[in-house]
Parts: structure tokens; sequence; C-alpha cells
């Protein structure tokens, strides 16, 4: 079973993105996927808020909020996919090698694929100290 992180999960369904074709053709090689509120909320926070280009401009978010939740919709109404309802509270999650605030919500996620017993499939090699050597849930994608 495969938990999509957020950046996963964004770069799979942005084809303007860097890792696009690496998402999509992991996506493809899999029979099933899931999402959580997290994962989903992050992929709406993303299409619909502003941004800065490389060089420096800000532009305008790459969709509306309208048309975010409805790309959104069209994916969770793929045959693969499936969703993951939050059930853990941040309380009980694991602080192993939580460096800084931009990490709970890996931390978290972490937490909901090892009680699963899925992996979490993620572009993010700096997750690995936090994952547990003894039954690791991390899945790089290639």
């Amino acid at each position: 079973m495969h938990l999509l992180d957020s950046n996963a999960l964004i770069a799979a369904f942005d084809e303007t993105h860097e890792d696009h074709q690496r998402a999509r053709k992991f996506i493809e090689s899999i029979n099933l996927f899931f999402t959580t509120p997290q994962t989903q909320g992050a992929f709406l926070r993303f299409f619909s808020r502003p941004w800065t280009d490389s060089q420096g401009t800000r532009q305008s978010p790459r969709l509306t909020a309208r048309e975010a939740l409805e790309h959104l919709k069209t994916i969770v109404a793929l045959p693969e996919h499936r969703f993951l309802a939050d059930e853990i509270p941040f309380t009980k999650i694991s602080m192993k090698s939580l460096s800084g605030f931009k990490q709970w919500n890996d931390a978290y996620l972490i937490a909901q694929a090892k009680k699963q017993s899925f992996k979490l499939c993620t572009f993010e090699r700096k997750l690995d100290n936090m994952d547990e050597a003894s039954s690791p849930v991390l899945l790089l994608i290639p």
C-alpha cells in the first residue's frame, strides 16, 4: 500500500513540476495509492496560493480555489485512489530527528504509514533520518 506525501501528489498531477515524469511513472507502476486530509490540503494550498518564480517575480495562483478543488475531485475519483482518514493525534507521533517546524507533517505521515503498514512515497531523501531503521516505511520514488 502506498501513501503519497504532498510533494509526490503535487508532482504526479502537475505537468509543470520538475518531478512530474518521475511521479507519473511511479503512480502508473502501482495499483493503489492513498491520500490523507493533510496531503489533500497541501495540494489545494499549492495550486491556489500566489507563488514566486525563479526570478523572484510574484505570480498569481496556478489555479483558482474552485479549479484546484475540481482537480482534486478528479484525482480522488480515480479507481486507484483511496482515502485515509487522519486518526492519530499529533501528541502520539515520534519526534525522532524532528529538527524544525517544517517537519511536523512529515513526522505525521510517517506515523500514519507505520500504523497502516503502508509505504510513504516521497522524493525527500532527508526524511531518512526520521524513519525507524527497524521498521522503515519510506519509499523514495526513483
